[in-house]
């Protein structure tokens, strides 16, 4: 069960990502006018808002986690 539930808030999160990378990667030109003497291309510019993302999804996540840890399978089948 929480195999399930930290596959789909990753699936959701990298479908995010790719599309976000994308089209930051898209506006480099724009983020280059706002940046005074930083390159937009720079690691650091890259991976601090990945590593803030993945942090918010871990936080996110924690709640349903632990949630899906406490339910007995057993038991939820038998009710339905």
């Amino acid at each position: 069960m929480a195999w399930l539930i930290t596959a789909d808030v990753f699936r959701a999160v990298a479908i995010g990502a790719a599309v976000g990378g994308a089209l930051g990667m898209g506006s480099t030109k724009y983020i280059q006018s706002l940046l005074y003497q930083v390159s937009s291309k720079e690691p650091h510019i890259i991976a601090l808002p990945l590593l803030a993302i993945l942090a918010i999804m871990v936080l996110a996540m924690l709640p349903a986690l632990s949630r899906a840890l406490r339910i007995d399978p057993a038991e939820t089948l038998r009710s339905e």
